[in-house]
């Protein structure tokens, strides 16, 4: 049997234990909800999020993943919720990102930000900038991403 809470704030509090996990952000959207947890705040930070739904008012947990993307709120529409999030560059305040030309943008909460679009169908989303001291820079491509780890290893192993 599944846990149903009276309040949206119960059921994310009761995903993980208080003492252990810090909430990063929540997102909800008429009986939808989405949360991104940080499951290891003293050391390395380890992002994970959960989904959850009320019905006949009464929220519960649903699926979870170590990753984002996108997610059928019903199953008889091909419409969902298209998450992104991760890790934020040091001194970064907000972020922003687009999904099939739909820009949001939002707060970087403890190194850690969560964009949500809702309504949507299954798509890919980026984020597309970062918010550092004031200015709004650059945010590196996957592929971008994947080259600079590799130059770094590169680096690594040559010395």
């Amino acid at each position: 049997m599944i846990p149903e809470f009276a309040t949206f704030d119960e059921a994310v509090r009761a995903s993980f234990p208080a003492q252990s996990t810090r909430i990063i952000a929540v997102r909800e959207h008429g009986d939808a909800a989405v949360a991104l947890f940080d499951t290891r705040p003293s050391a390395e930070p380890y992002l994970y999020e959960v989904h959850y739904q009320r019905q006949s008012g009464r929220w519960s947990e649903g699926s979870s993943s170590n990753g984002a993307g996108w997610h059928r709120l019903d199953p008889d529409s091909d419409l969902g919720v298209e998450t992104v999030w991760g890790e934020a560059p040091a001194g970064a305040d907000r972020v922003r990102g687009e999904f099939d030309g739909q820009v949001l943008e939002e707060d970087v909460v403890n190194g850690a930000y969560l964009l949500a679009w809702w309504d949507v169908p299954s798509s890919d989303a980026t984020v597309t900038a970062f918010r550092v001291n004031g200015e709004w820079i650059h945010a590196p491509t996957m592929g971008e991403q994947l080259q600079a780890q590799r130059e770094a290893w590169l680096r690594t192993r040559d010395s």
